[in-house]
């Protein structure tokens, strides 16, 4: 059978299904395996104990090879084996849920020079967009972003911290 992307689905194949049918029994990102491909292109999948036959115009629209897939499409899964491809847009959470994925194994994979490459490389990832960097580093990083993204006119430099003027109300609870 072959998908509309040109993808050769065979028996044995890992695949997911691409687009949610509740007539089908199917979600999107839920992987299966191809248990039997019909001579009308229908496949019969197995996914967690139970069998769905899905007819071969969904199959070529919706049904794709599933060997790889993003982090975040792997996000609750859990496989035997799990590889991570790092790169230097990886941050700690994409990297903690690639790296606990595994049952058996998780591997990461990365490009360095050397070792020491490698190590800086890793500890870098761990580093970026971490949630436990405290209420300081979040306020910078929100106000990075409105840079980024807001109007074209850039506030000021801070060189002073907040505080309120005098007429500013005042809202607070009394124990």
């Amino acid at each position: 059978m072959v998908t509309a992307r040109g993808e050769q689905i065979g028996i044995g194949d890992r695949v997911a299904t691409r687009r949610n049918d509740t007539d089908l029994g199917v979600a999107n990102r839920q992987t299966w395996t191809v248990t039997r491909v019909g001579g009308d292109g229908n496949l019969t999948l197995r996914g967690k104990g139970r069998d769905r036959t899905i007819p071969a115009e969904y199959a070529a629209k919706f049904v794709e090879l599933a060997y790889a897939t993003t982090i975040h499409g792997a996000q609750g899964e859990t496989v035997d084996r799990a590889h991570v491809a790092i790169s230097d847009v990886t941050g700690a959470a994409a990297a903690y849920v690639a790296m606990t994925r595994g049952r058996h194994d998780n591997t990461a994979h990365m490009v360095a020079e050397n070792v020491e490459n490698a190590r800086k490389q890793w500890v870098e990832v761990f580093s970026r967009d971490r949630a436990d960097l405290g209420p300081a580093h979040a306020k910078q990083q929100a106000l990075d972003a409105v840079d980024r993204y807001g109007s074209r006119k850039r506030r000021p430099k801070e060189t002073e911290p907040y505080r309120p003027s005098p007429t500013t109300p005042v809202l607070s609870i009394g124990l």
